[in-house]
């Protein structure tokens, strides 16, 4: 219907332009599709049952009902065609979405009394979680809504605490980082808040940084390694290949990206899920980046720690503003989270202190 208005009513001017913004949704659903299909999204599940001839005589001599197989076929809906092979046609860039809409409003200060602040995270209930990097006491700090402290959880000497990630409403997870001591493990530790104990650890081969909950599964960084990927069903690890970053990177995801800091060559990059490069942010004004969350819009948020500032980057990485600085009490920052539920930036200075803002979308 909307090809068809402009065809009939829009002048050349209006055609043109019409033309380019179906080109770009066009082109950004084709990218989206593909990236479904290269992940196997769109498989063809076929489930065949077998019954037992001697199910009548199930009680007395037949231990199973039968056998279900599992079949993968190709979806019929995956023949795409690519751009090089049609006709050629008018290039239109991705739509932009403004920033320029988006206000920050401080809302309060918190003393976490950690030393060496590395990873924070708002748990559906409002508590402030953070973790405490500091040698021979790594712990996790949670603080209430009153700025209160709720309670301190000390791990084992063991294992250590860099960055946290909520999973679910009692339990997060909890990556080592750098190991102190040769005894100590290098993985994630998965913590009961209410029981205040680690009920699982995923050992890992190398020092995992930044960690993030997609929804289904934790995305991990482990140091100069493939990106993991830990099922939150059976707690198996997997790993996507190409992805290789240095210590003390972050990571995040939207959608059907993963966004990822690279704090010794000063960028940000955005990738699918199978590896391939979407974008990359690489500007002066951020100086190496940490900490790095997204709103529910794909706005991303990240902490810059040599820049002390906080940048608002654009879906597309292309568009971006500077909302915190020095002068907002940031002294090398680390960690940064956005609380979807509330609509709320959480960003720590490397020790001590932390700042809670409210993000209005004008």
């Amino acid at each position: 219907m909307e090809f068809e208005n402009i065809t009939k009513y829009a002048s050349d001017l209006q055609t043109f332009l019409g033309m380019r913004e179906i080109q770009s949704k066009v082109t950004d659903n084709e990218r989206r599709l593909k990236s479904m299909i290269t992940n196997k999204n769109l498989e063809n599940v076929d489930m065949q049952l077998t019954i037992d001839d001697k199910i009548q005589d199930f009680l007395k001599s037949v231990e199973k009902f039968g056998s279900i197989i599992i079949r993968e076929s190709p979806s019929i809906c995956t023949n795409i065609s690519s751009k090089k092979t049609r006709q050629a046609q008018i290039s239109a860039p991705h739509r932009k979405q403004s920033i320029n809409n988006i206000s920050v409003e401080f809302n309060k200060k918190l003393y976490t009394m950690c030393a060496s602040i590395r990873g924070c995270t708002i748990t559906r209930k409002g508590l402030c979680i953070f973790t405490d990097y500091c040698s021979y006491s790594e712990k996790l700090v949670a603080i209430n809504a009153h700025g209160k402290t709720e309670f301190t959880f000390t791990l084992s000497n063991l294992y250590s605490a860099f960055d946290v990630e909520v999973i679910n409403d009692n339990t997060v997870a909890v990556s080592t980082g750098e190991k102190y001591e040769f005894t100590q493990y290098t993985g994630v530790s998965v913590v009961d808040l209410t029981k205040r104990k680690i009920i699982k650890f995923i050992e890992l081969p190398g020092y995992p940084y930044g960690i993030k909950h997609d929804g289904t599964s934790l995305i991990c960084y482990v140091k100069d390694k493939d990106l993991h990927v830990i099922s939150c069903k059976d707690f198996s690890v997997t790993t996507i290949p190409n992805i290789v970053v240095p210590e003390y990177s972050y990571v995040t995801t939207h959608a059907d990206t993963i966004l990822f800091t690279n704090p010794n060559k000063h960028k940000i990059v955005c990738c699918f899920y199978d590896g391939t490069p979407v974008w990359e942010f690489n500007n002066d004004i951020l100086r190496t980046p940490s900490g790095i969350t997204v709103d529910d819009k794909g706005n991303i948020f990240v902490v810059g720690c040599e820049s002390c500032n906080v940048l608002i980057i654009s879906p597309d990485g292309k568009q971006y503003k500077q909302i915190l600085n020095e002068e907002n009490g940031l002294n090398n920052p680390h960690a940064i989270f956005f609380d979807k539920l509330r609509n709320q930036l959480l960003v720590a200075n490397s020790s001590t202190e932390a700042f809670l803002y409210n993000i209005r979308y004008l």
